[in-house]
């Protein structure tokens, strides 16, 4: 299943508000001269039917006094997700094109990726941290992983709909991907 984050037009934040490309741009570019950092998660959920993904770009220096975050949805058949390799790495590829897609808009971001994965023994995910630990960091970007992955913890609460915003519905999502 290929989903692209150009697919959707529109970034939201917790607020429900919607904002084009160029004007998350703006506001990237006017905290990003001033020092600060942009981090990158992503998360899903498994529902029968459908898999949400989430993917979220967070803005958070307390010098500057900004936290504020942009989220993208989408929804997908659950067929190709059932296992947790696919699921993973799919929101790993999510996390990946959208800090690209930052760097687009913000060549001189610094960008640290959020990964949903643990790397203590409870963890089922801890079988991936060596092949998702290479991947983004050979091709330059800062990885964060649980407990210090609390950008993907915002894309959390967007595939379960218990964030304000858009929905409380899962099934009501930003995009239908088939």
């Amino acid at each position: 299943m290929d989903i692209n984050i150009k697919d959707i037009e529109l970034w939201s934040d917790i607020d429900g508000l919607s904002f084009t490309d160029a004007e998350v741009k703006s506001h990237m570019t006017n905290y990003i001269s001033k020092g600060g950092k942009a981090y990158v998660g992503s998360d899903s959920q498994l529902f029968p039917d459908i898999c949400n993904f989430v993917t979220v770009i967070a803005l958070h220096d307390v010098d500057q006094n900004v936290a504020r975050y942009y989220f993208k949805r989408f929804r997908v058949s659950s067929h190709d997700f059932t296992n947790l390799s696919s699921k993973i790495l799919k929101e790993v590829e999510l996390a990946v094109q959208t800090a690209q897609f930052v760097l687009e808009l913000c060549p001189d971001a610094e960008i640290e990726l959020h990964i949903d994965i643990g790397t203590t023994p409870r963890n089922k995910t801890r079988k991936f941290f060596k092949m998702i630990n290479g991947w983004v960091t050979n091709i330059g970007f800062d990885l964060k992983v649980k407990p210090h992955s609390w950008a993907s913890s915002l894309a959390d609460g967007h595939t379960k709909g218990r964030r304000p915003g858009k929905t409380n519905n899962a099934n009501n999502t930003q995009s239908s991907i088939k």
